[in-house]
């Protein structure tokens, strides 16, 4: 029997876990909204890219503060780790793996002895600010604009590894734009 992808499956899980909790709490932190974040004029959207600008830096600054905080094992000043065990985050483990896991069983998947399983998070954030826009009936469109944050992180057990990559996709404006009423309509058929 190969172990091997029923390890890596965990440890991605784990890791995709922890990456989205500290993007999540980096956002929560940010308090962003969309107050000043873009300008309606005549249908023409204009936006602050300056704003923008600065809350993607910011974003950015504070995943990787906890990425190195959890990779260096100084976890006491973070609080968004309250359901990850702080004592083993130090050591830079995440989880202890049971080996009954490792059977396939879910009868044997809570015993036997533990194998820890260790995260390294990489420290490649991407952050963008995206935009979407959709017609909406006749006149109108739906305006979504919302921030693309990307990390890869790697999950490394002895002899193994793996890199995967988490995306949060974290809508900021989501507005109805109503244009003009034409004057008349022919539907092309």
């Amino acid at each position: 029997m190969n172990i091997k992808p029923l390890i890596l499956s965990y440890s991605e899980m784990e890791a995709n876990k922890l990456a989205t909790l500290v993007i999540n709490t980096a956002i929560k932190e940010e308090n962003i909204s969309d107050d000043n974040l873009y300008k309606i004029e005549n249908n023409i959207i204009n936006y602050n890219t300056q704003k923008i600008n600065k809350i993607l830096v910011s974003l950015t600054s504070k995943i990787q503060g906890y990425f190195n905080a959890i990779e260096t094992g100084n976890v006491d000043n973070t609080d968004i780790l309250e359901e990850y065990n702080s004592e083993l985050l130090k050591k830079g483990v995440i989880i202890y793996l049971p080996m009954g896991y490792l059977s396939g069983s879910p009868f044997l998947a809570a015993i036997g002895p533990k194998m820890p399983l260790k995260v390294t998070l990489i420290g490649d954030v991407k952050t963008d600010i995206k935009e979407e826009v959709i017609n909406y009936g006749l006149n109108n469109a739906i305006l979504k604009i919302y921030i693309y944050i990307e990390v890869v992180t790697k999950s490394t057990i002895p002899f193994i590894s793996n890199t995967q990559k988490t995306v949060v996709e974290y809508p900021i404006v989501l507005k109805m734009i109503e244009g003009k009423i034409p004057s008349f309509y022919l539907e092309n058929r």
